[in-house]
């Protein structure tokens, strides 16, 4: 047996054990949840009709997937005498205020979408690793 393959086992193991020793207990965070199972009912979606007075007929509060908050705005219906405007948000709570006119109704995200993090060095080696195993190197 060639010395390189007992080599790239024991690199592995080396790496896999470090990650296992860097790994702490804690108790999941809301962040946590949805990184690690992300909901299609991420975001907060606030529907707003009104007079076009200004006076609330209804609110409407749900979480929505992503899809459903990329038309935000304000929509007049002047036959009906009847505003709606539309907001999403990311974020606990983030959607109390109303949206009640296109300044408000917006979509608001906390931070970039398919925002991933990563140790991309540990990767890379554990990927050579492998590679080196399964002969897929030369």
């Amino acid at each position: 047996m060639e010395p390189w393959p007992a080599l790239a086992w024991a690199l592995l193991l080396s790496l896999l054990a470090d990650c296992l020793k860097a790994a702490q207990s804690r108790d999941f965070t809301v962040k946590d949840i949805i990184y690690l199972h992300p909901s299609k009912t991420r975001y907060c979606y606030t529907q707003h009709i009104m007079e076009n007075t200004g006076n609330s007929i209804s609110v409407t509060k749900r979480c929505v997937p992503l899809e459903e908050c990329l038309s935000t705005g304000c929509v007049d219906f002047e036959q009906e005498g009847r505003k709606v405007c539309t907001s999403c948000c990311e974020g606990n709570i983030c959607n109390l205020p109303l949206p009640r006119n296109e300044t408000d109704a917006t979509f608001a995200t906390t931070s970039p979408i398919n925002q991933t993090t990563g140790h991309p060095h540990r990767v890379s080696v554990i990927i050579s690793c492998l590679c080196v195993l399964l002969g897929l190197t030369s």
